[in-house]
């Protein structure tokens, strides 16, 4: 169980780590071109959910926590089954990481309450 909570965790920290530096590196460049900034909610809604899913991990007795990760990793299933229409391999990434996740919430919620 330990060894699947810093797997997630690793691959989320790599993952909005990498989404902060293109968002930066990226801004730089449109600036330079003249271009407009982004939304303000498309630089902070991605981090966001990743802290949410940083503290899922951190803090697996707050069950309302996982249920909220839950829903957002449930859409994020739905997302990529749109996604695989234009590019299968990226579906399929996240879908494993959806899938390792919800491996994970099951394990947490309710592995440990059927018994």
């Amino acid at each position: 169980m330990n060894a699947l909570r810093w797997t997630i965790g690793i691959i989320t920290t790599l993952i909005a780590g990498g989404f902060f530096a293109l968002a930066v590196i990226g801004g730089n460049f449109r600036r330079s071109f003249g271009a407009s900034d982004n939304a303000p909610w498309m630089l902070v809604g991605p981090p966001l959910v990743a802290a949410l899913i940083l503290a899922s991990l951190v803090w697996p007795e707050r069950r309302v926590l996982l249920h909220v990760v839950a829903v957002i990793m449930i859409a994020l299933c739905i997302g990529c089954a749109f996604l695989a229409r234009e590019t299968v391999f990226t579906a399929f990434i996240g879908l494993c990481y959806a899938g390792l996740w919800l491996a994970y919430y099951y394990r947490t919620v309710w592995a440990t309450t059927v018994r």
